[in-house]
């Protein structure tokens, strides 16, 4: 494939970006010609800018047939210019110079990510790319694309971090070593060819939070925001969104108390077992990695109408080589992220129960739940969920239920420390739904409250309002 440079390109279509004030010339069908610099051109008219700096739309009809061509052959030039963005890329994002009116499907098809997730509002597809993968010359470790509302709302791109390098159990300094020299090489590799093709970047503050605040290099073009940030040591990440979103420092839009409390207590789903869940809670596989914490956040922050990043997340909770993370430390960084929308978190010291549960599922507020996510329990869960969708008599179920949590002991197994969501309850059969942040196969799972209670670390953390 030849080269297409962007700035060829505008060169070539200049007047159409507004890039220059050079001006072009344009003959009627009377044969009267005048300079004038094009600022926008539609397919009945044109918006012109003439030498004395006035300006006016002028019909297309009104134009000469070689005028006609020279708008047509501008507008072709124009349209171009995105097969120069997807070479820069490497990957064919864009189908046309605009990526917003794309629904989230057709783009996650043309990429070959797939489909992480879909509520009634929001959708996420998300890829853990082969090493030989490249997005600007560059390896992705994941790449997630977020839809909203059936369209194409943004992209995240990791690079090198230190949650995907591959280290020894006890890391050796060359280990380290050669992960800052990776990411500090992606860094590179890849504002270079931003800058060649897109010009010098501007640099900004993004985000709101100890630890989520990022300074960023961004480039913008034709409605598109190019955001690259990165830490020494910790991680490169490229994102892609509107540049409104990026103006508003991706910032969801705020809502009231009563809209979001109106909006979650929608989300309640209530079953004649006796069931009740919060649905329409958005899934995230967080692959191979210890970022059940982070993961687990986003999905909470993403219900919570919150735009929510785990790698992100991740970083900001002092991710250890490898991928484990630190809830105390995620907890302090995003405390100030969530309050900068109008929300607050509380951790509670409670016993799991039905009461305790039913107090915030009953608001459509689900629940992180810290505890230990050993072999025996999940063997235990497991098993339990694949029995319970075969019942058709939940009074014998009620009391086959209630009878085993009787004479079950699970142990804590210290080192399968683990955070997941609680999103359901049934008070007759004193059972609640656990959802972890493993893929759609995990999203609901039902234990007993006793199992819970013997396998929790004692916390509970609640996002409201």
């Amino acid at each position: 494939m030849k080269r297409l440079t962007l700035s060829v390109l505008i060169g070539l279509s200049f007047s159409l970006l507004g890039t220059s004030a050079s001006a072009v010339s344009l003959t009627n069908r009377e044969g009267k010609t005048i300079e004038v610099e094009i600022l926008e051109v539609e397919e009945a008219r044109l918006h012109i800018r003439m030498e004395n700096g006035d300006e006016l739309w002028f019909e297309r009809n009104l134009l000469s047939d070689k005028s006609q061509a020279l708008l047509e052959d501008l507008q072709n030039k124009d349209r171009d210019i995105y097969l120069a963005i997807n070479h820069l890329l490497g990957i064919p994002l864009l189908k046309d110079n605009l990526l917003w009116d794309d629904t989230d499907g057709e783009v996650a098809d043309r990429l070959n990510w797939p489909n992480e997730s879909r509520t009634s509002t929001q959708s996420s597809y998300r890829s853990y790319p082969r090493k030989e993968y490249r997005i600007l010359a560059s390896r992705p470790y994941s790449a997630a694309l977020y839809g909203d509302q059936g369209k194409a709302h943004n992209i995240s791109i990791v690079f090198a971090n230190k949650g995907d390098f591959k280290f020894s159990p006890e890391p050796t300094d060359s280990e380290i070593s050669d992960m800052e020299q990776a990411i500090e090489a992606d860094l590179k590799q890849i504002e270079s060819l931003l800058t060649q093709q897109l010009g010098d970047p501007d640099r900004q503050q993004f985000g709101a939070g100890r630890g989520i605040k990022q300074l960023i290099q961004r480039w913008d073009w034709k409605g598109h925001a190019f955001l690259l940030a990165s830490q020494d040591g910790e991680y490169v990440n490229l994102k892609i969104m509107t540049t409104a979103a990026a103006d508003n420092k991706g910032r969801g839009e705020k809502l009231s108390d009563a809209a979001l409390r109106s909006l979650t207590t929608e989300k309640l789903i209530q079953r004649d077992n006796g069931d009740v869940v919060v649905g329409d809670i958005p899934m995230v596989n967080q692959g191979p990695k210890g970022y059940c914490v982070p993961a687990t956040f986003e999905r909470y922050l993403r219900y919570m109408q919150i735009p929510a990043d785990m790698y992100i997340l991740a970083m900001a909770g002092q991710t250890q080589v490898g991928g484990g993370t630190y809830l105390n430390e995620i907890i302090d960084s995003i405390s100030g992220y969530i309050s900068s929308q109008s929300r607050s978190m509380k951790e509670y010291q409670e016993p799991i129960k039905i009461r305790t549960v039913q107090k915030y599922i009953d608001k459509g507020l689900p629940i992180i739940w810290t505890m230990f996510s050993s072999s025996a329990y999940n063997k235990y869960s497991n098993q339990r969920t694949i029995d319970r969708q075969q019942v058709t008599d939940w009074e014998s179920w009620e009391k086959r239920v209630k009878s085993e949590a009787r004479s079950l002991e699970l142990n804590r197994d210290i080192l399968a420390g683990h955070a997941c969501l609680i999103i359901g309850y049934n008070k007759e059969t004193d059972e609640i739904a656990v959802s972890d942040s493993w893929g759609p196969t995990y999203r609901e799972r039902w234990i007993s409250v006793e199992q819970a209670e013997q396998v929790s670390q004692g916390s509970i953390y609640v996002i409201g309002f």
